[in-house]
């Protein structure tokens, strides 16, 4: 389409004397009625995927082909609801979406939280057992050292008790 047309067809539309909203209603419901079959499916058709060009283009040839100002009103208001609804199911199929995304964030999150709990009372337990195995460690290394005297006394009496071994003599120089 001309941009000479369109710009024609946008002067002599600020010319035009509009009727007040009060006035046009019945105009406006006979008009509607009247509206070629053509403007009703070339605003419905796929409205999801048009682009803002192809709005455009919708409505600047629905208002070129307008027979008189009402038949422009009554087509730009069809295209504008359609246009409303197309951006109004749009709007809730992305928040459709963004819901679906966020419930699955929130089950992992949830999932992580558990899996992190359960991580954190395992550490726990171990350390709890590392606590316990020190423990015992010490107890086990006073008991060897006990154990090593006791063995070093024994041996001693040994010594003293078995045969020629007598106080006053010869000492063995084994002695610690």
């Amino acid at each position: 389409m001309d941009a000479e047309k369109l710009e024609s067809l946008l002067e002599s539309m600020l010319q035009l004397s509009l009727d007040s909203p009060q006035e046009s209603d019945g105009v406006a419901d006979q008009l509607a009625a009247a509206v070629p079959a053509q403007a009703q499916p070339a605003a419905a058709a796929e409205p999801n995927n048009r682009s803002a060009g192809e709005w455009a283009e919708v409505l600047v040839s629905q208002l070129v082909s307008a027979t008189s100002v009402e038949d422009a009103r009554c087509r730009a208001a069809g295209i504008l609801e359609a246009f409303g609804g197309s951006v109004c199911s749009r709007a809730a199929q992305v928040h459709g979406d963004k819901d679906r995304l966020l419930r699955t964030a929130m089950e992992h999150n949830s999932l992580l939280k558990r899996a992190v709990v359960a991580q954190h009372r395992r550490r726990q337990e171990d350390e709890e057992k590392g606590r316990e195995l020190q423990g015992q460690i010490l107890r086990y290394r006073e008991q060897v050292k006990r154990l090593e005297a006791d063995k070093y006394a024994l041996s001693v009496h040994l010594r003293n008790a078995g045969p020629g071994s007598s106080m006053p003599g010869n000492y063995h120089p084994e002695v610690f």
